[in-house]
């Protein structure tokens, strides 16, 4: 009866703490930020979505080379279901709860219950944790997958040494890895494990798991194959950069317990994070004691047979403390004297923890806490066990019994304190993201610019969409999304500083760039949509109706095969500020390479006194009839000396740096012949 009595409170507290853990992460849900990363994966994965090719690869790593395609499959599967941005984000906070319940599980096998409620309470609560289940991000899907390859690995090699486990562990690895590649430090882990135990390893197990990992790792294959394995030349470059020791490792794995980094704001905060840093640096000193004295008495004993999961003098408390019956009794499966269970564990789980550190404590890589994220749930078991360890001899204590339960119930009030305060600083960070302390664009605004987007298309059948935002191109812009979320066939994205696009016979355009050069320009020719747009902490992202003009005559453009020039205005010539020209171009033809622009004031020699670099207006987005403007602040030199001097304009084919030649066979057209810098 008490057995069943205790199993019943265990269950209670596994709903209790991952209905807590729901709650917190569904609360503020579509607050999050998105910027080009995001807009990228989740074009991609829509693009895949709406019939398009399977992806090979996702977006550009930070190192510089590109992702693999598995967080693309899993963004897909989530549109497929609902076609909306936030079905991604339930599928990250779904990501978020698997890891919490995965390591209650684990942990509740090999270390007893009340470890995994103490397990799982602070992993459902850290600050970091809700944030990242909320996130749309690549790496931000690493925690389920972390958890599902420590517990695989654990449980293969000390509850059952079953080949589900195993090639689990493998998958999962290969899934972690995907979704972040610094993720990768943790294979040393795993292959460190596999040698140490090796009395418990069936090499049948281990083949299998192998070619699961490989096999999940074949559409990347052929991506590299097809680029001729152009990334590894990034990847020797990263391995190739100088680097120092830095604690920066041990800091930030630290952040991953507490709220460092995500809101200063809330009272209290450092006093809290310097309260979890205590707890959890107090709570690997008790698991390293306890390693140490689980391996004396291990020795004292001789190593005979299969060790006592618990030896003592940490004997099994009473209540939601006991554990789950052990499944290996003495010898069975067993081909040596090897412990199981929780002595032999603890190690592992240390090993899974300090490993990243180890790898990042020489790095030549700027870090952020998320290279550590594939540390998880290795910190929250560690506190978990700790407390449990020393209630456990608190309610053993020799000759003092009754001050002893006392003890067990007043241990876990510090842990309580950091829950509560973690609980609220989450509620309170939610609710400034909310008011707009926070990322410029979130969940929420990118719903509504795409639901707006598409009626506004809807009524003006024959018209396309205009973004001006961040990134010249379709693959770095922050407003990707739009693309694949509305008509990809009548959308157009462009760097509101470098180009304004003018298409043929009329735009809706989204001016998500308040400020910029096309912004200016966009509110003096075109009109604003009424009861459109959505406003972002101070700026207002509206949407404008735009009709083309009629065309003058072109006969006396510059032409090149692609693009004619048919107009240009230029500012005035100042020493020491910049020389504005602005060009408009028609499109003849989409060039079969990338084109760049370079504008020049060069003087009366023909040497270049100022210049401007820039891929303009993205020509993978060019087509026929279409016009374009495109942005040229050339600095003057404070020096330049005055006299009369010439603008002119080139374009090149990027990234080889080839001029592409005019019609009457000039590699630079002269835009104003007549600049004249006067004296100062």
């Amino acid at each position: 009866m008490p057995s069943r009595r205790n199993g019943y409170t265990f269950q209670v507290g596994v709903v209790a703490i991952l209905l807590l853990a729901l709650l917190l992460r569904l609360r503020g849900l579509d607050t999050t930020g998105l910027w080009g990363d995001q807009a990228f994966t989740l074009n991609t994965a829509m693009r895949w979505v709406n019939g398009g090719p399977l992806p090979l690869a996702a977006n550009k790593s930070s190192v510089g080379f590109v992702n693999p395609p598995l967080i693309e499959y899993l963004y897909g599967a989530a549109l497929f279901l609902w076609r909306d941005i936030l079905s991604v984000s339930l599928l990250t906070l779904l990501g978020g709860l698997v890891a919490v319940a995965v390591t209650g599980a684990v942990t509740a096998r090999l270390f007893g219950r009340r470890a995994a409620l103490w397990a799982m309470l602070a992993f459902a609560v850290a600050p970091w944790a809700v944030f990242w289940s909320q996130l749309i991000w690549n790496q931000t899907m690493v925690p389920p997958f972390a958890a599902l390859t420590l517990g695989g690995l654990l449980l293969y090699l000390f509850d059952r040494p079953r080949a589900v486990y195993l090639v689990g562990c493998f998958a999962a690895a290969a899934a972690m890895i995907q979704v972040h590649p610094g993720s990768a430090v943790q294979l040393l882990t795993i292959a460190a494990a596999l040698l140490l135990y090796r009395r418990r390893v069936r090499p049948a197990h281990v083949v299998a798991g192998a070619a699961v990992f490989a096999l999940l790792f074949l559409p990347y294959l052929l991506y590299q194959i097809g680029t001729g394995w152009a990334d590894l030349a990034a990847v020797r470059g990263v391995a190739g950069q100088e680097a120092t020791f830095s604690s920066a490792a041990l800091r930030l794995s630290l952040d991953l317990i507490r709220a460092q980094g995500l809101y200063g704001a809330a009272p209290g905060v450092v006093a809290f994070d310097a309260l979890a840093v205590g707890l959890f640096v107090g709570a690997v000193g008790v698991v390293v004691w306890r390693v140490w004295w689980e391996s004396r008495g291990e020795g004292e004993r001789g190593g005979g047979g299969v060790a006592d999961p618990l030896p003592s003098p940490l004997p099994r408390g009473e209540g939601v403390s006991d554990p789950l019956p052990s499944p290996l009794p003495r010898g069975e499966e067993v081909s040596g004297p090897l412990p199981t269970g929780e002595g032999a564990a603890s190690p592992l789980l240390l090993l899974w923890f300090a490993a990243p550190l180890l790898f990042y404590w020489r790095s030549g890589v700027y870090l952020q806490n998320y290279y550590l994220i594939g540390q998880w749930p290795a910190h929250f078991m560690i506190l978990g066990i700790a407390l449990d360890t020393l209630q456990r001899l608190a309610e053993r204590w020799p000759g003092r019994e009754r001050v002893g339960r006392v003890a067990a119930r007043l241990l876990p009030l510090p842990l309580l304190a950091l829950v509560a305060f973690q609980v609220f600083f989450s509620l309170r960070y939610q609710d400034a993201r909310a008011a707009g302390d926070g990322p410029t664009l979130q969940v929420r605004h990118a719903r509504a610019l795409i639901t707006q987007s598409n009626r506004l298309l809807a009524e003006r059948p024959d018209c396309r969409l205009v973004g001006l935002g961040h990134g010249e191109s379709v693959d770095n812009s922050n407003l990707a999304l739009l693309v694949e979320f509305t008509d990809p066939a009548r959308v157009l994205l462009a760097d509101g500083d470098l180009s304004l696009p003018l298409p043929s016979p009329c735009a809706v355009y989204l001016d998500a760039r308040p400020g910029s050069r096309a912004s200016y320009a966009l509110a003096a020719q075109a009109q604003p949509i009424a009861d459109a747009g959505v406003t972002l902490k101070d700026q207002a992202w509206r949407f404008y109706n735009w009709a083309a003009e009629p065309r003058g005559q072109t006969t006396a453009a510059a032409r090149w095969e692609s693009l004619w020039l048919v107009g240009a205005f230029r500012g005035e010539a100042t020493p020491g500020q910049n020389l504005t020209l602005v060009l408009t171009w028609e499109v003849v033809a989409r060039p079969p390479a990338n084109i760049h622009f370079g504008a020049y004031l060069l003087d009366a020699a023909g040497s270049v006194a100022a210049q401007h670099d820039g891929p303009g207006f993205d020509s993978a987005q060019w087509r026929a009839g279409d016009r374009f403007v495109t942005f040229h602040p050339l600095p003057l030199p404070p020096d330049l000396p005055p006299g009369d001097y010439h603008t002119a304009v080139a374009l090149y084919t990027w990234p080889d740096i080839v001029r592409a030649p005019l019609a009457d066979g000039a590699d630079m057209a002269t835009v104003d012949a007549q600049v004249v810098v006067a004296p100062p």
